[in-house]
């Protein structure tokens, strides 16, 4: 098991080019020591490929780098993000999900590029699109901004890869009790990403379906939406994460909506069994 550097602060949502982020893994840990976060957790969507670039980096500006995923899941009929923390990365049933939805992944982004090329619209770069293993939305969507088809990626999305536009093309996503129970069997924990984000209420029903927490700190949830959330995580018996989202889009950082020091110890203690310093 990989040595614990104790920190004060915790930014445990992180994206890199591992998936859709802008910023490579190891180029990733030298904004998270500007950002004075000493622990972070690589979340990217549907795999955990970047860890082997982004934990030595880490490791040698003194931050605890923690393994974990980001993926979409259903539950109640609704989309959920869940993040899922490990000790080292998971090689079991977790792995496995992980595997099966970035060949979907690859299969989608085949489609949404046969469903603009049909509309006239042929990318140039759509084989290193595809090539990307973790390919998504955001990859075509700034093939279209680049094409000078959409102001930004924003406008990319809303006009042509949104529920309802051209070439939207839904995704794999597994029942979110089966996703748990998989994390749980690979070591993991589990948190509700952003749940501000969905229309309905979800954590006592994934409570009851193993989830471990929840992100209470995240950059879209306002002040009284944190005080709410961890009101909720103490009378579920949740744990609370937070970070950043962290993308790499022009004026973002890691260490926005960070995780304070006792709900970073709590993590760490819930991820690794023992307190810092035992």
């Amino acid at each position: 098991m990989a040595e614990r550097v104790p920190g004060p602060r915790a930014d445990l949502h992180l994206h890199s080019t591992a998936s859709d982020g802008l910023v490579p893994p190891d180029a990733l840990a030298v904004l998270v020591q500007a950002a004075k976060i000493r622990v972070a957790a690589l979340t990217d969507h549907d795999t955990t490929h970047g860890f082997a670039a982004f934990a030595p980096a880490a490791r040698a500006l003194g931050i605890q780098p923690i393994p974990g995923a980001e993926i979409a899941a259903l539950h109640d009929g609704e989309e959920v993000h869940l993040l899922a923390y490990f000790a080292v990365p998971p090689e079991g049933p977790f792995a496995e999900l992980l595997a099966a939805l970035s060949r979907g992944r690859g299969t989608r982004a085949e489609e949404m590029l046969r469903r603009l090329a049909a509309m006239g619209i042929a990318l140039p770069d759509a084989q290193e699109i595809l090539a990307h293993p973790q390919v998504g939305r955001p990859h075509v969507a700034r093939a279209l901004v680049r094409l000078g088809l959409a102001r930004d990626t924003s406008d990319a999305f809303d006009r042509f890869l949104v529920p309802g536009k051209p070439a939207y093309v839904e995704r794999l996503r597994p029942q979110a009790k089966d996703a748990i129970a998989r994390a749980h069997a690979d070591g993991g924990i589990v948190s509700l990403a952003h749940p501000g984000h969905y229309r309905t209420g979800h954590l006592s029903g994934l409570r009851k379906d193993g989830l471990d927490a929840v992100e209470v700190n995240h950059p879209s949830a306002a002040r009284p939406e944190r005080q709410a959330l961890l009101r909720a995580a103490r009378q579920l018996g949740l744990i609370t994460t937070g970070g950043s989202d962290f993308h790499g889009a022009p004026g973002a950082r890691p260490g926005r909506a960070a995780l304070p020091p006792a709900q970073t110890e709590r993590f760490l203690e819930r991820i690794f069994g023992h307190r810092a310093g035992d």
